[in-house]
This record gives structure tokens, C-alpha cells and sequence, in this order.
């Protein structure tokens, strides 16, 4: 994925997806687009546990051991909330989180090796899960879109928050993001969860570039939910995602490298095959960093290999480059000319403008 411009939109400053996407070769932009503030609110974790208690509970998803710790001492009748989940098959998270439940007299408890909410959620979707009463305690707005994938095949869960969503510190984060998508300067976007979305695009409607984002997302840049409920927030303002076939990192990196590798244009240079990528040309092989400017001019140039383009044809062609004159045009292809040294990648027909070195 060299080339390829990413946005991960989360409720981390660094997610997990990110360094996924980053180890094959893609450039990250995180952004935190909610915090998720361990102070759970007491009416709704109190509606949750009663919830909890109405019925038998087969399986328990414990997500952190402060989580836990807030749900054990804030219900109202804890010794049949520990009778419950005694009875319940235990999952914890990470080896923290099964210490909490142990310190609460809850010994038969599985956790996993790689320390994840995610691989418990992974876990019970692959084994059947249609029946089963889950209760899931949440520390993260994003495990919501594994609570309903389970409801999709047929579970009973019962989601327990000890979380509140808070609107982002990093303003300048936010800003930025929106201000990439509006400008076409991603070459696709991850969304984890429906709150850090609605509050990046409530941030985009506040500043007036809502109409310039939902005009490039899913049209020029791919946007990947991880899940449903993320999905219908984008669509809830006109924008159509794709979704992974389950709400986890690797599928949804895999979802994200099928998005923009299908929208490499491809041509052959001097008898060599050239690829252009969202920051980048890859020659036989070799990866060519390059601006954005001079690489979109060699995209609209790669697109039409036999044609000779005007820098009329250019400015209409290129985002962002309608209001420049002909020498900025000229400087572009001097540019790109220089970004990929050795290789005549474009050529000037006198009076008549650029094409492509075919």
C-alpha cells in the first residue's frame, strides 16, 4: 500500500488499524475523532445492569479492569450481580482485566493472548453465537459495531457502558481531517464508530465544508466503516460506504488496500509498467514519491495515454488547479519530471500542451 494516503478516524489518537495499514507500506493520518472518557454514566450503566439481571446470561465480555471495576461498585444489588455473571462463561480482555474479575470472586475466567476486546468479540462470532444472552461491558464507542454484528446472527446482548463519549481535545486534528477530505488529499478514510463520525462531520457542517466532503467521500475517496452503525451515520448525510464482512482491524485493512489499489491508473512508460498512486508513481517496481500537485497532472495524463492535454484541458481535469495559469501548469510537469529521475515521463508538444511518454 505504498502511495496511499490514510485517515483513521477513531476514538485513539493512534489506532491499532492505523499501524495494521502502516506495516504494508501506507501514510496515516490518525485522527481522534471522540474520547472516550472512563467515567460511565450511572443512569445508563444502572439501566444496563437491570437489564442484565432480567434473564440467564451465557457469556460475559469484559473489556478493561477499570470498566469493571466501575460496573461491580456502582450496582445496587451486587452479590446477584456476581451470582449472574458467576454463572456465566468469563471473557477478559487482557490478563488485567481476569485480575479484576478474580478480586471480585469470579475464578473461572478466559482471556485472550493478544489483549483485545476485538478477539473476544472475533471469538463468539465465529462460534455460533445464535441464543446466547451476551453481556458486553464497552470501554470503547467502536466495540458497539461488534455488539451488533453479534444481534445480526441471532445473539441476546446486552450492552453495558462504562464510557462516555466526549467530543475530541485535538481540534486541529479534526480541522485538518476535514480539510484533506474536502481536497480531495486522501486516498480513503476509515471510520470506526458512528460518534467520532458525527462529530467530525458535525465539525465539517459547523465550518461550512460539509457539501465539499460529502462530494469526495465514496465518490473519490473510498470511505470504510468498520460496521453498520458508523455506516448509517454517513449515509444519514448522503454519503454511501463500504463495509468489511466483519468489524475488525485486519478485514477492514484488507477492505481498505482492495479500495484504493482498484483505483491505481496503470500505464506503460518506455516500455515500463507505470502505476500512479494517491502520493506516489511506481516505475517497474521502483516507488517515486511525489507532490500532489504534479502527481495528479501525471493521473489525468496517465488516464489518457494517446491524448495530448492543454493546460486548459489540465485545469479542468486536475482538483484544485482551475484557478492557476499556464506557467503553474509548466511548473507542475517540471516537477514531476524531476520527482522521477532518469525517465522522460511526459512530454511537450509545442503550442499544444502535454502527454505521456508512451
Amino acid at each position: 500500500m505504498a502511495g496511499f494516503t490514510i485517515a483513521v478516524i477513531s476514538h485513539r489518537r493512534r489506532h491499532r488499524l492505523g499501524d495494521v495499514l502502516e506495516q504494508h507500506g501506507a501514510r496515516i493520518v490518525s485522527v481522534q475523532g471522540v474520547r472516550a472518557v472512563p467515567q460511565p454514566d450511572p443512569e445508563a450503566m444502572g439501566r444496563a445492569t437491570a437489564a442484565v439481571l432480567d434473564g440467564q446470561v451465557d457469556d460475559v465480555v469484559a473489556a478493561s479492569a477499570a470498566g469493571v471495576r466501575a460496573w461491580l461498585s456502582a450496582a445496587p444489588e451486587p452479590a446477584r450481580l456476581l451470582a449472574v455473571l458467576r454463572s456465566a462463561r468469563l471473557l477478559a480482555a487482557d490478563a488485567r482485566t481476569a485480575d479484576a474479575l478474580r478480586a471480585a470472586g469470579l475464578h473461572e475466567v478466559m482471556s485472550t493472548a493478544a489483549g483485545s476486546a476485538s478477539q473476544l468479540y472475533r471469538y463468539l462470532l465465529t462460534h455460533e453465537p445464535a441464543g446466547r444472552r451476551i453481556a458486553a461491558q464497552l470501554d470503547a464507542p467502536e466495540q458497539a459495531e461488534a455488539c451488533r454484528s453479534l444481534r445480526i446472527r441471532g445473539a441476546d446482548v446486552v450492552e453495558v457502558p462504562t464510557y462516555v463519549p466526549q467530543p475530541p481535545n485535538d481540534v486541529l486534528g479534526v480541522r485538518r481531517v476535514v480539510e484533506l477530505m474536502s481536497r480531495r488529499q486522501l486516498d480513503a478514510v476509515a471510520w470506526l464508530d458512528p460518534v467520532g463520525a458525527e462529530h467530525v462531520l458535525r465539525f465539517a457542517t459547523a465550518h461550512g465544508r460539509l457539501p465539499a466532503v460529502v462530494a469526495q467521500l465514496g465518490v473519490h475517496i473510498p470511505a470504510v466503516c468498520f460496521g453498520p452503525l458508523a455506516a448509517a451515520t454517513l449515509r444519514g448525510h448522503g454519503m454511501e460506504p463500504a463495509l468489511p464482512p466483519m468489524p475488525f482491524d485486519e478485514e477492514s485493512a484488507a477492505l481498505l488496500a482492495t479500495s484504493v489499489l482498484d483505483r491505481v491508473v496503470r500505464a506503460t512508460v518506455d516500455g515500463l509498467a507505470l502505476e500512479v498512486r494517491g502520493h506516489a508513481a511506481m516505475v517497474d517496481g521502483r516507488l517515486f514519491p511525489i507532490q500532489r500537485g504534479p502527481i495528479d497532472v501525471l493521473r489525468v495524463l496517465a488516464q489518457s495515454p494517446d491524448r495530448v492535454l492543454s493546460s486548459a484541458d489540465i485545469r479542468r481535469l486536475v482538483p484544485g488547479l482551475a484557478e492557476v495559469d499556464d506557467h503553474a501548469i509548466e511548473m507542475a510537469v517540471s516537477r514531476l519530471r524531476r520527482a522521477v529521475p532518469g525517465l522522460n515521463l511526459v512530454q511537450t508538444v509545442i503550442k499544444h500542451g502535454y502527454r505521456l511518454a508512451t
